[in-house]
């Protein structure tokens, strides 16, 4: 397939897919255009480059000259190139130790050398040798060394004339010239396979060959891993059916998105939800990277079942995910909270439920959960801030729940009309002592001189001794503290 590439400098190039261009096949056109990639030499000066490695900064050396420069060398670390990183591994979502590839890849050190020889006119490159060499630096001590040397050479054979450098292409396909991560799933969807291969684990249980266990529970994973979410949920319908146990082993070790989402089908469809259950969907919502699917898993969960683990586990996920982007996803989770919390009612919003809470304790969970995604509520929902407000001024609920609407802002932006709200409630000498301190002490979350000034200019009519000790207590600490004081 064509090769369609346009160089606006040293270190800006972009390369044009065609149709439905698997990602491999565009990444080793890349990895073409990056050998013949040469920049621009200016004497006794590094540069910019872009590669399949990223933007790298590059030292060339002239090793020859004639009317020009016939030989260069060029040099570049590529473990300070910003796309050079080491790739996600996938792993049990269970593992007490995620995330290794980012930590270990420190432990490498990779190097890249070129060799390039032009014609005297400087059209073109005669020949290219590229080197890297890869160092892994625990076992590598002066000489010694454990090492991985990969050496491309390219030689020029022929060209073909054209007379026009231009192409059509869409400018908002481009993209960059560094490597892209290609879709690990295979392009024919089928259960069989993974069907096959438990059938086969679960017989060898009557048979003397229990070696053959390891490498096929292996191989069962593996082939997992290929399917598609669409392709597994079905999969695992009829594997629950074969072996309940043996599939939750390999759901736990499989790690994927796709095997994420199955465990809570398998889950969704059990008879009852048990604490064992409540503590797997708790620890899955710490995940460090959740996507978009295991969000929509959680909330799906959280809809099923509103317990305090379930619950905490979808604002975790949430808290991860958000990254001050507003998607649908996080919409929806804000729409469920607001439905659920219902400006505290302390009602039960739905009876049929399969285990309807105290709604007291319900309001208070809600709460907190809020308090945990913070900003990602603040920002997608001003209806469900409003609410959170509205049930921290309520007095005929219990003052747990009015303390925990208090404590959601912990988290959030304090805009003015929540500072004034909190204000209000601090400065309300008919409201508990408690409640009044917790609004203090998420006004002072970030504090300003006008603020601090009227709550000083009102300790002198403060009749509540315990209160007024605390916040002279607090506002004499942050007087003396070293940390930066309130502007």
């Amino acid at each position: 397939s064509p090769l369609k590439v346009s160089v606006h400098s040293n270190s800006h190039v972009e390369v044009y897919p065609e149709a439905d261009e698997p990602v491999n096949i565009l990444n080793i056109k890349r990895g073409i255009i990056s050998a013949f990639l040469v920049p621009i030499m200016k004497d006794g000066q590094n540069s910019l480059v872009s590669t399949v490695h990223g933007r790298c900064l590059t030292a060339y050396t002239v090793n020859s000259r004639q009317d020009i420069a016939t030989g260069v060398s060029l040099s570049r670390d590529l473990s300070q190139c910003d796309q050079f990183y080491g790739r996600t591994l996938t792993s049990s979502p269970l593992a007490l130790l995620q995330q290794l590839h980012s930590p270990i890849s420190k432990l490498i050190i990779s190097t890249q050398s070129c060799i390039y020889q032009f014609d005297n006119r400087g059209t073109h490159i005669t020949t290219a040798t590229c080197t890297e060499k890869h160092r892994y630096l625990p076992y590598s001590y002066g000489e010694s060394e454990i090492s991985s040397v990969v050496t491309q050479h390219l030689n020029f054979q022929s060209v073909k004339r054209i007379s026009s450098r231009t192409f059509d292409a869409d400018p908002q396909k481009a993209k960059p010239l560094h490597f892209e991560e290609p879709e690990d799933k295979t392009p024919v969807q089928t259960k069989d396979a993974v069907l096959s291969i438990l059938q086969e684990l679960v017989a060898l249980a009557s048979t003397a060959q229990g070696q053959k266990r390891t490498s096929l529970f292996h191989k069962l994973v593996s082939s997992m891993r290929v399917l598609r979410n669409e392709t597994l949920s079905q999969t695992v319908v009829e594997m629950v059916q074969m072996s309940n146990w043996l599939t939750f082993q390999a759901l736990f070790q499989c790690g994927t998105a796709e095997c994420t989402s199955a465990i809570m089908q398998v889950i969704w469809t059990s008879d009852g939800v048990s604490l064992e259950v409540d503590a797997l969907v708790y620890t899955l919502g710490l995940q460090p990277n959740p996507d978009a699917a295991h969000v929509r898993d959680m909330l799906s969960m959280a809809q099923y079942k509103q317990s305090k683990a379930i619950m905490y586990a979808l604002a975790n996920t949430v808290k991860r995910f958000y990254k001050g982007e507003v998607t649908p996803e996080i919409t929806e989770v804000s729409k469920f909270m607001e439905k659920m919390l219902s400006d505290c009612s302390e009602e039960t919003q739905d009876t049929d439920r399969d285990f309807p809470p105290d709604p007291k304790e319900e309001a208070f969970l809600i709460l907190r959960a809020i308090g945990v995604m913070g900003r990602a509520m603040q920002d997608v929902s001003p209806s469900l801030i409003s609410s959170v407000l509205r049930c921290m001024r309520k007095t005929d609920i219990s003052l747990s729940n009015q303390k925990a609407a208090i404590q959601a802002f912990r988290l959030m932006e304090i805009t003015d009309e929540i500072r004034s709200s909190l204000l209000e409630v601090y400065q309300d000498t008919q409201s508990p002592a408690e409640k009044r301190l917790a609004a203090y002490l998420v006004l002072m979350k970030n504090p300003d001189h006008t603020l601090i000034r009227e709550i000083t200019n009102r300790l002198t009519n403060e009749k509540n001794e315990q209160l007024k000790s605390f916040v002279v207590s607090h506002l004499y600490n942050i007087h003396n503290s070293d940390d930066e004081k309130p502007e």
